[in-house]
């Protein structure tokens, strides 16, 4: 059907009526059934874990997967059963946010505990004028602590396989691979160097590019075969180091358009969306979901996955291409209520599904809806369980209380910055979507307030009340707007001054 803004908030209104204000503030689907929640406690972080079981880590990260994309958090059209088996029998929580709104920050952001624009990450890694028009570096810093690094020095193994996007591609051919950063091995794609992997079929203009800069040797596949690709060269980095402890990075580049499902899932879902464009979207989903679960078999053929903590989520909402705005529709890609997709600080630019499995160690079912969790929070996350010195300067906090099934009540503020305060403004572009959000947001418990960085186009919103953000409540609420402006503005006046900008 055409959905227009106020269509779009009439139906946030319909989803969220009748729904009690606590429950319509932490999630917008029901607990699946069997599932476990527990009311919020603040929680001190327990003592590191020492002993020589400490687990090997698995982080999936999905590129450009709604917030509702996944069965169990909401969509009817298709089901992900390997994916929710994970959620059911490990801890889900639905209040998790990703650092940025876009690829490269919020990956910069989950790698490094720290928020993005404090490294010089507001925007995706362009080619280098771009990146130098908006204040953007165009690699991450390899002396910037991250987990990487953390583990390795833990004695941990560590790979990465699938995206990298921060640092190489484009014309940015002086890019550290990703080994300079605490990696034993590694294996991306365009948007990073080292021993990579070229789209053949897609994007052939940014892989042709990634060729000719050298840096590593390359071939090219289709697109569809992709993901297979990363997960059994991830096997193969786990067969060598199945004496543990190892940490491996799966980062999914399948669910970014352009799509290329195969056939078969193309076939399985045909009609269910609201076109082709949506069926290659939704079939591409599906995929992704069957080869996680072999290869989460695959890790228990091997012994590997008693003692894995898997972690899932993904980078940013969905695609926001201006393309798939015709005649008042939207792209593919679910956010429920949620206002915002890709690009936007919105909630659905930004709120993801956190999905933590690791069998004997986590709260089986248990739905987390009251934890506010952030990309940066990974790091001291996985320095916990692994025993891990958290490095210094980091800006997440421990989650690991919501292993045992315990909700974490509160949380020091969580800042976001799309663009650096200063530079030229993120042009409106093929990524931006029509409801442009302003470049600057905190969150500090229920509320979260967003602006630019002059301080102007102020919204102040209860995400209690009102997770659609469609009431902005700055001037009914001049105490916590003023109070919130105040910490923002002093935040991202610090942005440049501090972190890895590459000249």
């Amino acid at each position: 059907m055409a959905f227009s803004r106020k269509n779009a908030v009439g139906l946030r209104r319909v989803a969220l009526a009748g729904v009690g204000a606590v429950a319509a503030s932490v999630a917008l689907v029901s607990p699946a059934i069997g599932q476990q929640t527990s009311p919020p406690v603040t929680v001190a972080p327990a003592s590191p874990v020492v002993d020589a079981r400490r687990p090997n880590i698995l982080f999936v990260l999905v590129d450009d997967m709604g917030f509702a994309d996944l069965s169990i958090m909401g969509d009817r059209k298709i089901s992900t059963p390997n994916i929710d088996r994970l959620a059911n029998a490990g801890a889900l929580l639905t209040q998790f946010y990703d650092a940025a709104p876009i690829c490269s920050p919020s990956r910069a952001g989950f790698f490094t505990g720290r928020f993005p624009a404090e490294v010089g990450f507001v925007t995706f890694i362009n080619d280098s004028k771009s990146n130098a028009a908006l204040g953007q570096a165009d690699w991450l810093d390899p002396k910037v602590p991250n987990i990487a690094s953390m583990l390795h020095r833990a004695g941990y193994a560590t790979g990465h396989f699938g995206k990298w996007h921060m640092g190489g591609g484009r014309d940015v051919g002086a890019a550290p691979w990703p080994t300079a950063y605490g990696f034993d091995e590694s294996f991306t794609t365009f948007e990073g160097l080292g021993p990579r992997v070229l789209v053949s079929d897609e994007e052939r203009d940014l892989a042709d590019q990634s060729a000719a800069l050298g840096q590593g040797p390359y071939f090219y596949e289709k697109k569809t075969n992709l993901t297979q690709l990363y997960a059994d060269k991830v096997l193969e980095f786990v067969s060598k180091h199945r004496a543990g402890p190892w940490y491996a990075q799966l980062w999914l580049n399948d669910v970014h358009d352009p799509w290329a499902p195969d056939d078969n899932s193309l076939n399985e879902v045909r009609g269910k969306g609201r076109n082709i464009d949506d069926d290659r979207y939704l079939a591409t989903i599906v995929k992704m979901d069957r080869t996680i679960g072999n290869l989460v078999d695959r890790l228990k053929d091997m012994g590997q996955a008693d003692n894995t903590l898997i972690v899932i989520t993904s980078d940013n909402g969905p695609s926001a291409l201006q393309r798939y705005y015709k005649n008042g529709a939207t792209p593919p890609g679910s956010v429920l209520a949620l206002r915002g997709r890709k690009g936007s600080l919105y909630e659905g630019g930004i709120r993801q599904p956190l999905i933590l499995y690791w069998p004997g160690h986590v709260k089986a079912g248990y739905r987390d809806e009251t934890t506010v969790g952030q990309g940066v929070d990974l790091l001291p996350t996985f320095a916990h369980v692994a025993g891990a010195t958290v490095p210094e300067g980091a800006d997440g906090i421990d989650l690991s209380p919501v292993l045992d099934g315990h909700a974490i009540g509160r949380r020091p503020l969580t800042f976001w910055a799309f663009g650096m305060p200063g530079a030229q403004r993120q042009p409106r572009g093929p990524f931006e979507p029509h409801d442009v959000a302003p470049g600057l947001a905190v969150r500090d418990g229920n509320w979260k307030l967003l602006a630019q960085a002059d301080g102007s186009d102020v919204q102040l919103y209860d995400l209690r009340a009102d997770p659609g953000e469609a009431t902005n409540l700055a001037a009914r609420q001049p105490r916590i707007r003023d109070r919130l402006l105040t910490r923002l503005r002093a935040w991202s006046a610090q942005l440049g001054r501090k972190g890895s900008r590459q000249e």
